[in-house]
């Protein structure tokens, strides 16, 4: 099962290779004295952060690897869970400038809604998901208020200065209409004499003869629906049978074979699947369409909304690492 916390704790790092030591060796008098491991202008990082950061995956690591893929594996990601906490301290160095806080409203309203993203109904159950990741409630409501000033901060910051203009969102459908074409779709009436799972010979005969006398009323030119109210063993039978508006790709192969070859009101030769014998009718085939702009355009925006902010979010970012001092100790 899936950590209902990975979000909340970047577990997406693979891990640090000082940490090693820590979690292989047994010993409960084992200590690892804390320090410095890289300044960011007046703040300090310590190796306590940077093992709270990496713990869980570097449990991960060790458990699943071994000798020279465990070292290159720990060894790869040390930088970049180091990184990942420089870039965060600059960002919360920044909204400190600002003033910008989280109230405690703000706080728990977050809470609640991780809560119900990952299915924790009390907190109770949020309680047992910190247990499982080794949390404390503390460090968790850290991290929480944490991610409310930086989601404030770059919301001021990086999203309140993108715009898309509507020349933008013409140009972005009038390169990328495949994007916005419709699959084709059938709509079919569709008749079914079933075959239950590990049939005898003597129930696939029987299903065999009455699918075979449906085909034969058909032929003889009785009405689609009046063979089916008869003869249809599907969910809708009495209704006289099943009228399914389908895109391509949502039915068995052997039906959507015979959909795209009939012409529209000719019932179709005794189609074969898993479920039985088939018998159908295309009533009406739409042929896949461009859809307009006006269908699209809000989608579109938001698109080119989410590009631009990504794109102006990491100039942001370099702007901060730019006027910055940092200097790495690990």
């Amino acid at each position: 099962m899936n950590s209902p916390l990975l979000s909340f704790r970047r577990a997406r790092f693979a891990g640090l290779a000082i940490l090693l030591s820590i979690l292989i060796v047994q010993s409960s008098e084992a200590v690892i004295l804390d320090r410095i491991v890289a300044v960011v202008n007046d703040d300090v990082i310590t190796l306590t952060e940077v093992q709270e950061e990496g713990l869980q995956a570097i449990r991960r690591i060790i458990r699943e690897t071994l000798g020279v893929e465990r070292e290159r594996e720990l060894r790869s990601t040390e930088r970049q869970i180091l990184d990942e906490l420089i870039l965060r301290r600059l960002q919360l160095q920044e909204a400190k400038k600002e003033k910008t806080e989280a109230t405690p409203t703000e706080i728990q309203s977050a809470i609640e809604e991780l809560k119900k993203r990952n299915g924790l109904t009390s907190d109770e159950d949020l309680k047992a998901a910190l247990s499982r990741e080794l949390l404390s409630e503390e460090q968790f409501r850290k991290g929480i208020a944490e991610q409310v000033i930086l989601t404030k901060l770059v919301a001021r910051q990086v999203r309140s200065k993108v715009v898309v203009l509507d020349e933008e969102v013409q140009q972005y459908y009038e390169q990328q209409q495949n994007q916005f074409r419709e699959i084709p779709q059938f709509k079919i009436r569709h008749l079914l004499v079933a075959v239950p799972p590990q049939a005898t010979p003597s129930e696939v005969s029987r299903a065999k003869s009455r699918i075979e006398e449906a085909q034969a009323l058909l032929k003889t030119g009785t009405d689609f629906s009046t063979v089916a109210k008869q003869y249809s063993e599907g969910p809708l039978a009495t209704s006289g049978g099943e009228v399914w508006t389908m895109k391509r790709g949502e039915m068995a192969p052997e039906l959507e074979q015979a959909a795209l070859a009939l012409p529209i009101g000719q019932p179709s030769d005794i189609i074969t699947t898993p479920a039985g014998f088939h018998l159908i009718v295309v009533e009406e085939r739409v042929p896949g369409r461009t859809l307009p702009l006006d269908q699209v355009k809000e989608r579109l925006r938001a698109i080119l909304f989410d590009q631009k902010t990504e794109a102006k979010f990491k100039e942001w970012i370099e702007g901060l690492k730019t006027k910055a001092h940092v200097e790495m100790k690990l």
